[in-house]
């Protein structure tokens, strides 16, 4: 279940958007495009610094994810992968390369230009097919620009599209995420994420919150168990929490990540992990910036407690985990199982189906 420390994966975190989403908390900037320049170069210095580290193992996935990467210019994205492959020695030809696109920030000869150098597997920020939704999402896209964007991903060739979805929206009933899944479904990508909607304190969504009415629990569940059976029935493999693939499409980037693999993260607020030790970078632009005099290389080191790290992500996945990894954990895994929150099954546990929706319930066992 552990993965290789043979191998690890890149992140490179882009924190710059055209407009905050209101329900948005990661790192990322409105109006600040005019620093992407000197945010490239930062990030190639900071990739230069680590290619010692990453002698250590093989290089075997990147991602590009934000705020809206694909706000980078062509030039870039050379830069960074021609860097990339002197830092590691990697031949980007056996790498899956995602990049996160966002309707509307993204045409046909960019996409196209992505996939020439190396991208390929792309990951488009769908959310909502409804407009009313999207525009209380604060996206800055259309319905019908999500299929412009997919239809141009195709024309370019990428073959490996994960769109990303979001259920128990405000206001949302279970007939529109049945539609939006039924639109989802109708253009046959190979990868689907569905997240149920989270309240992030301070976020604009979060502020507003009392005047908006959102879905009950049990409505909740509703349409989580709908996508469930009809991306299964589909064809998709659920294999995850929130993700479902044709087979062989799983995303490797994050199940590298859930099976506490070794990664390394470039750029403002981005995280790595690497032989049991976590550290993260400030989550400020301008500190970050300032990375070439010094100041911005002061990184916050996280403390690793391992075994309540394996089975806090291991447990995302279906396959669950081996019952040797629960040591010191037996009364809790008892309770659980009582609860119907955990199954045994051929010496693995793993979430129930009760226990996928209340995920949450678990881990707190185990922080």
């Amino acid at each position: 279940m552990v993965a290789s420390k043979d191998y690890f994966s890149l992140y490179f975190h882009i924190p710059f958007c055209l407009k905050k989403c209101s329900y948005c908390d990661f790192v990322s900037y409105v109006g600040k495009e005019k620093l992407i320049n000197r945010y490239v170069e930062v990030l190639l210095e900071e990739m230069d610094g680590m290619s010692g580290l990453g002698q250590g193992g093989k290089l075997k996935t990147i991602y590009f994810g934000g705020g809206t990467p694909t706000l980078l210019q062509v030039k870039h994205f050379e830069r960074i992968f021609a860097a990339t492959v002197k830092c590691f020695a990697s031949n980007l030809e056996d790498l899956e390369i995602t990049a996160e696109a966002n309707p509307g920030t993204a045409d046909k000869a960019k996409l196209k230009a992505l996939k020439e150098l190396g991208v390929n597997r792309l990951s488009i920020g769908v959310q909502s097919f409804n407009n009313r939704h999207l525009k209380n999402l604060g996206r800055i896209h259309s319905s019908s620009e999500i299929f412009r964007i997919y239809e141009d991903a195709c024309t370019a060739g990428f073959e490996n599209v994960n769109l990303d979805l979001i259920f128990a929206l405000p206001g949302q009933t279970l007939e529109e995420w049945q539609k939006d899944l039924c639109l989802a479904l109708s253009l046959k990508p190979r990868h689907i994420s569905t997240y149920n909607l989270q309240l992030e304190e301070n976020t604009p969504l979060w502020k507003r919150r009392k005047f908006l009415q959102f879905p009950s629990e049990e409505e909740e569940l509703a349409m989580y168990e709908y996508a469930i059976e009809t991306l299964t029935a589909a064809g998709y493999r659920h294999y995850e929490i929130s993700n479902f693939a044709h087979p062989g499409y799983e995303c490797q980037h994050n199940l590298n990540y859930w099976k506490n693999g070794n990664y390394l993260g470039l750029g403002a607020g981005a995280h790595s992990h690497w032989d049991g030790k976590r550290w993260a970078n400030t989550d400020t632009l301008e500190s970050y910036l300032r990375m070439a005099d010094g100041e911005g290389r002061k990184r916050e080191n996280l403390t690793d407690v391992a075994g309540r790290e394996t089975i806090m992500l291991g447990l995302r996945l279906l396959e669950g985990l081996p019952e040797e990894k629960f040591k010191g954990f037996e009364r809790e895994v008892e309770e659980l199982i009582s609860d119907q929150l955990l199954a045994r099954e051929n010496g693995y546990l793993r979430l129930t189906r009760k226990g996928l929706y209340l995920g949450n319930l678990v881990f707190e066992k185990f922080v």
